[in-house]
């Protein structure tokens, strides 16, 4: 390859990745509706440009498997080929070669023979017949959807934006204003036009018609952290209905799968390197904005606090927008997925529908990287383990099909990933046995163990209630992986099943990992910062009673809650003495972890603050209650709290 096409590589890898998913996901929406027209052009123009784009490489081979998909596909547009399930078998090991072509080929070697696909290709495409009038052609240009919401969910509003008289680049802020909108939704239209705003061509008030689920004050709120955004108004707009897709209305045979177009878009990509330099970057100032605003307080200089106040706007706007850049739609790993249940579902000889939703929430990239294998887990127990064969459905009633969902919700600053399905669940009592006889609990202790606390237990390294392994096995198998995954990454996993109904596995997960909100509280001389995700209620002392349950300090609360209560001192200490009862100057800080509730008594409340996460040296990452570590504005370490583990047994002791 010459040195300017090398220039090309990263490129083409990265496009080509792109069209082979859409693709892929055009065959199986395809399969699902064989008579659709949009899912064949999509399927069609996709390894039409792959084919392009592999010639201009240099890349024969690829282009010609790709060649031998496009005529293939053409049969197929032109009702000269049926749609039944070898065709998509043999499109699908045609995607999985023309990936190892590539591989291939943009390392220089010849060891991939893809001659016995090209010949199947070509087999079938031979092996044509006419079926009836071919579809139209669809028109040659596509045009991209819009970003933000899906069109057809939401409210039009009409929202008006006036910027501060003092501002000198009313362009500029009503363009983040804009942007923000569009973040939230589906900006429709502008008040002057686009243009215009551009060229600042306007006053100091421009308006945006945007259609969004978010409330009126979520929206005021959001524009109004712009710096020099004077005020915001929204109001319905009346006199406009909501667009609706014509892919998500409701037919006769049920919703239509919605197929990604192969369209351009206006995006630049970015290495994921620059990215991590950005949020490093941003976090350094982070610190020293801290800094500066310590040193104006300490000085009490007006003008400085001034324009500390400026530069805390700015590099608050400018770390939004590149923690932004870090945030990616979850579809973006879950895309893959819905391949590998087809294939193994088929493998297994069960009827699947697989569901997803909330392919459009946006979690931080370096999460949504951890969070693939652990939901590839769950996905084939739920297929292997949990879905029936269609005999057995048939038999107890149950429709053949089996269903599986896998959604993503946003709840505050988490994430919540659910994998479902309608199959088996779990037998709480077989598990208990299991567990009983692994000597993992005692048997006199079932009483004290709630059914989700039971399920819990197929967390364990190596539980499982399969009676044979398999090369999938039963609900056991990676659990443990999964739970740990997650748990690593800030979240928490919960289980919930009623045998015979189906099960539900919940991972909630932090949307990131490099910049949190957080209290920082002391203890001694020493700094702690614990994530205010975590902090349900901040209480003084005597608005608490403390009492003693089993030797075992608490508070009672307004609501009558008994909640055990842990100093800090002692949980961040070496000693094994006692656990001590609140002084009475300390604040009660209730936290709350995955529905379990305790109180932290801490002698100082010393500030609310975003701070930077730092990882902790591999010395200390197994000492339990610790999640990292940060820097504050005067220059000292703070060390991080873990809430989910900060209560085990005695926290962080080592």
């Amino acid at each position: 390859m010459s040195d300017d096409m090398s220039a090309y590589k990263e490129v083409f890898l990265s496009e080509s990745a792109d069209y082979l998913q859409s693709i892929t996901d055009g065959l199986l929406a395809l399969e699902a509706d064989p008579n659709d027209l949009e899912p064949v052009e999509t399927v069609f123009r996709g390894a039409h440009s792959l084919k392009g784009m592999a010639a201009a490489m240099g890349y024969e081979r690829t282009a010609d498997l790709t060649h031998k998909m496009e005529s293939l596909m053409d049969t197929v547009r032109k009702r000269e080929q049926a749609v039944d399930a070898e065709l998509i078998d043999l499109m699908l090991r045609a995607v999985d070669a023309v990936k190892e072509l590539i591989d291939d080929e943009s390392e220089g070697r010849g060891a991939y023979d893809a001659a016995s696909i090209v010949a199947d290709l070509v087999a079938r495409t031979e092996a044509r017949g006419p079926l009836g009038p071919a579809w139209p052609q669809e028109a040659e240009s596509v045009q991209p959807e819009a970003s933000g919401v899906a069109a057809g969910t939401g409210t039009v509003y009409r929202v008006s934006v006036t910027v501060e008289p003092t501002s000198v680049l009313k362009s500029v802020r009503a363009y983040m204003a804009i942007k923000r909108l569009g973040h939230m939704g589906t900006v429709l239209d502008t008040e002057p036009s686009a243009r215009d705003i551009e060229d600042e061509r306007f006053d100091r008030t421009f308006v945006v018609i945007v259609q969004t689920v978010e409330p009126p004050e979520a929206i005021e709120r959001a524009l109004l952290g712009i710096s020099e955004i004077a005020s915001v108004e929204v109001a319905v707009d009346a006199s406009r209905k909501p667009a609706v897709r014509a892919e998500a209305e409701e037919s006769g045979e049920g919703k239509r799968r919605i197929v990604p177009k192969l369209a351009e878009t206006q995006t630049v990509r970015v290495s994921i390197g620059h990215l991590d330099t950005m949020v490093n970057l941003v976090g350094e100032l982070v610190i020293l904005r801290a800094r500066l605003e310590r040193i104006a307080r300490e000085r009490d200089d007006h003008e400085l606090a001034e324009a500390v106040s400026s530069l805390q706007q700015i590099s608050a706007e400018l770390q939004h927008e590149v923690m932004q850049t870090r945030m990616v739609p979850v579809g973006n790993i879950f895309n893959r997925f819905p391949r590998m249940v087809r294939d193994l579902a088929r493998d297994l000889g069960k009827q699947v529908d697989f569901d997803m939703t909330g392919l459009d929430i946006e979690i931080d990239r370096t999460v949504l990287d951890e969070i693939g294998d652990p939901i590839v887990h769950l996905l084939r127990n739920a297929v292997d383990h949990g879905i029936e064969p269609p005999g057995e459905r048939e038999a107890v009633g149950k429709p053949i099909r089996g269903r599986i969902t896998l959604s993503a919700e946003r709840d505050r600053d988490q994430v919540r990933v659910t994998v479902s399905d309608d199959g088996r669940g779990m037998d709480v009592e077989r598990i208990w046995k299991k567990a009983v006889e692994r000597g993992l609990v005692s048997p006199e202790d079932r009483d004290s163990f709630s059914d989700e606390d039971v399920l819990m237990l197929t967390c364990a390294p190596g539980f499982s209630t399969a009676e044979k392994t398999t090369a999938v096995s039963g609900r056991g198998v990676g659990m443990d992986v999964v739970k740990g995954k997650i748990e690593y990454l800030g979240g928490t996993v919960g289980i919930k099943s009623e045998k015979g109904k189906g099960l539900e596995i919940v991972l909630n997960l932090p949307l990131t990992l490099a910049i949190v909100p957080a209290l920082l509280v002391g203890a001694a001389e020493q700094v702690f910062a614990l994530p205010l995700s975590a902090v349900s209620e901040v209480l003084p002392t005597d608005e608490v009673r403390t009492t003693t349950v089993d030797n075992v300090p608490c508070i009672v609360l307004r609501d009558g809650a008994v909640v055990p209560v842990w100093r800090l001192d002692q949980l961040v200490s070496v000693s094994d003495e006692p656990r001590r009862k609140p002084r009475k100057k300390d604040h009660i800080v209730l936290v709350d972890v995955a529905g379990e509730r305790n109180a932290l008594a801490v002698q100082r409340l010393v500030a609310r603050q975003e701070v930077v996460i730092k990882p902790l040296s591999p010395l200390f990452k197994r000492i339990r209650g610790l999640g990292g570590a940060t820097v504050l504005g005067d220059g000292s370490v703070a060390l991080i709290l873990d809430p989910r583990t900060l209560f085990e047994r005695g926290g962080a002791r080592g």
